[in-house]
């Protein structure tokens, strides 16, 4: 009995192994991802104290739809030291009873990062809103 688990569950494991296309890069391709090469340039947003957000915490989030691809101009005139990545499922934030909690694993997927700007992508197929909390802050307060 122990074996024929053991078998239906190598099968599973291969079957589940074989869906989508393999992208060496970033793993395997399941849903879709932008048409190109170049992410989508925001622009907006606001510095305060060395402190860059994409908008305010009730501000109208980026749509960060599954497989999203964003260069987050950032404003800061140096290389940030702390980047922080919330999202929601209502595009204004935490106004009118929506909620924001911190990214993790491949919801935001770091891919580039200077001294103009933050690339990001949304590595899952899970449509999100995204807020941007980017600083430069020498100690690490809690952000704005």
């Amino acid at each position: 009995m122990r074996r024929r688990w053991g078998l239906a569950l190598g099968a599973v494991l291969a079957a589940a192994g074989s869906l989508g296309c393999s992208d060496l890069d970033n793993g395997p391709v399941i849903c879709a991802r932008p048409a190109t090469d170049q992410p989508l340039l925001y622009d907006g947003g606001s510095v305060q104290d060395g402190w860059y957000m994409s908008s305010d915490w009730t501000g109208e989030l980026l749509s960060f739809r599954g497989g999203a691809y964003y260069q987050i101009e950032h404003h800061l005139g140096q290389m940030p030291r702390v980047l922080q990545f919330y999202l929601s499922f209502d595009r204004d934030g935490v106004a009118s009873g929506g909620t924001l909690t911190e990214a993790s694993g491949n919801e935001v997927q770091l891919e580039a990062v200077t001294e103009e700007s933050v690339t990001v992508l949304n590595g899952t197929c899970a449509d999100f809103w995204l807020l941007a909390v980017i600083g430069v802050a020498d100690e690490t307060p809690a952000p704005p």
